[in-house]
């Protein structure tokens, strides 16, 4: 059958520390997840500084399935928040493990003359005026296991391998202060990089947001 979870999490900052307050919902059905995605978008979040959402289930493109196989947009599922205004100018995160198609992903081979390329740094600075008001589409970020049309693997008993990696570049990158980007970014290369049953998984962000995020930790 399906699984599915829905870990939610919101946060508020306090003397340099990261509190998290974390609700989790197991094996919902599509409908209960509509639901709950509702019930959290609706949610006053005025003492709260982000919204994080996880995600955990079987997929096809563009949605992940409930318990009962049914999709649900993964644009349904990150929209409601738009329509937030305790949200409004606060970082949405939405994290999910699900495959976004069938098929497997093959590797190619690297040019010999690429393999020495440097890793290049790109930084940007923007000095604009504020508005008092924003896109209500602005400071989300999506991050999924694959990109669309292609399957994603776990671990029959670690689990996501997305996930996996995910947590641990969380742990050691906030730990040194780095982006939520720069974090997602090393989790690309390492998860793309393994062999997972012969075949290559590419995870995928896309991102609105409109200031540098980093998460606190002690």
């Amino acid at each position: 059958s399906h699984g599915l979870s829905m870990h939610i999490t919101r946060y508020r900052f306090s003397y340099g520390t990261c509190f998290f307050k974390v609700e989790v919902r197991d094996d919902l059905q599509a409908s209960d997840m509509q639901n709950v995605i509702k019930e959290f978008s609706e949610r006053y979040h005025s003492k709260m500084d982000a919204f994080v959402c996880c995600i955990l289930s079987h997929g096809e493109k563009g949605s992940v399935l409930g318990i009962d196989g049914k999709p649900v947009p993964i644009r349904e599922l990150t929209q409601p928040f738009a329509e937030c205004h305790t949200l409004v100018n606060k970082p949405k995160l939405f994290f999910i493990q699900a495959c976004q198609g069938n098929k497997a992903q093959q590797g190619m081979w690297m040019a010999e003359e690429q393999e020495s390329t440097r890793e290049e740094t790109f930084k940007e600075d923007s000095h604009t005026a504020a508005s008092p008001n924003v896109p209500k589409d602005a400071d989300f970020l999506i991050g999924i296991a694959t990109v669309k049309y292609y399957k994603s693997f776990r671990h029959t008993t670690d689990g996501s391998i997305f996930f996996l990696e995910l947590c641990k570049q969380l742990e050691s990158g906030c730990l040194w202060k780095e982006d939520i980007l720069s974090i997602l970014t090393k989790v690309n290369r390492i998860v793309s990089s393994k062999i997972l049953h012969g075949f290559k998984q590419m995870p995928e962000a896309c991102y609105t947001l409109t200031k540098t995020l980093v998460l606190p930790m002690k």
